[in-house]
């Protein structure tokens, strides 16, 4: 009950958001639930070269915004939902992203404002670490590899010390979590990182690579991969470290169980304004919030041009994608295991 008074518009919202879905899904008879959290595509450049970047050529492209219209995008964006992702490409290549965050969080007032960085610019950009709720810091490897100065291992070293200066500037260390994408080269790798967000104190995410929207699912065959899972599970049960994710969730993410999934729970919004609809894999634009001027008119006029949510068997395995499935079909179930 402390925990509860203690973060209640976070419960609220949640409450809230629960009963508003409830009533689209059982009256109103549709799958477009309402927005919890937008991402925002801050730009498509970015300076590193990853094998399983979604980003590096996008099938839709968008122009980037000035920095006065981007704002005006984040109002829009805010009188639908308090929380922001700002994500890239590299967020960091952007000129004007420490005043997009300042104004997201104090001007426009977002109740949480994160952000997703390969983490090599950080020392660059340090009026973020006065702003940002959260700091997502995407890693593969420990081991370098100077010989590819395009990937995350070539660049480690100067994301490890950029870490270390996030963890210094940021109010705790569990503000900032390590994202990982799992491919087969790096399931040693993962363990390695799994391990070092326990000592640091980092909060550790995960999901496996897609190629062509469709996950590894060899890897359900790998030992190695087998026992990683049960290793990322098993600390998430018994809290040993913080995890993103309950084990139920975990498991449906890591061994490709059956989902629903609610893409528009999540909104993915491109630099100029463009929404996807249903979700980003797909490829498809509802419209423009700019133009609309709410992301409910733009999933009005998705629907109307590309009918209501497929039911695409849960290919494809994101994160974000496996939480929505949850949250609207087992809300109940997701807040026990949360709370324990």
């Amino acid at each position: 009950m402390r925990g509860l008074l203690q973060h209640y518009p976070f419960v609220l919202k949640n409450f809230k958001h629960y009963f508003q879905n409830l009533y689209r899904r059982e009256v109103l008879r549709t799958d477009v639930v309402a927005p919890y959290a937008a991402v925002f595509y801050t730009t498509h450049k970015c300076n590193l070269e990853c094998t399983y970047c979604t980003q590096k050529e996008p099938d839709v492209f968008s122009q980037e915004l000035s920095t006065e219209l981007t704002i005006k995008l984040l109002r829009i964006i805010r009188r639908e939902t308090d929380s922001i992702l700002f994500t890239g490409g590299e967020p960091l290549l952007r000129a004007d992203v420490e005043e997009l965050v300042l104004a997201a969080k104090r001007d426009i007032k977002f109740r949480s404002v994160l952000l997703v960085t390969n983490g090599t610019l950080l020392h660059k950009r340090q009026r973020l670490f006065e702003t940002l709720d959260g700091l997502i810091v995407s890693l593969d490897a420990l081991t370098a590899d100077n010989e590819n100065p395009k990937s995350k291992p070539g660049v480690l070293s100067r994301v490890l010390d950029n870490l270390d200066l996030a963890k210094r500037s940021m109010r705790r260390p569990g503000d900032i979590t390590i994202s990982t994408v799992i491919e087969e080269w790096n399931i040693r790798e993962i363990e390695r990182i799994l391990d070092f967000c326990g000592e640091h104190g980092f909060v550790f995410a995960t999901q496996t690579a897609l190629h062509e929207k469709m996950p590894n699912l060899r890897l359900k065959q790998n030992p190695r991969y087998q026992a990683l899972v049960e290793k990322i599970v098993e600390r998430r049960r018994e809290r040993k470290q913080p995890i993103n994710g309950t084990p139920k969730l975990l498991r449906t993410v890591l061994e490709f169980g059956d989902f629903k999934c609610f893409p528009t729970m999540f909104p993915r919004v491109y630099p100029n304004g463009d929404v996807f609809y249903p979700c980003e894999p797909l490829k498809k634009i509802a419209g423009n919030l700019l133009q609309e001027g709410s992301f409910k008119k733009v999933f009005a006029r998705g629907r109307k041009l590309y009918g209501d949510i497929p039911d695409c068997r849960a290919i494809c395995h994101l994160f974000g994608n496996v939480v929505s499935s949850y949250y609207v079909k087992d809300f109940w179930g997701l807040a026990g295991d949360s709370i324990r």
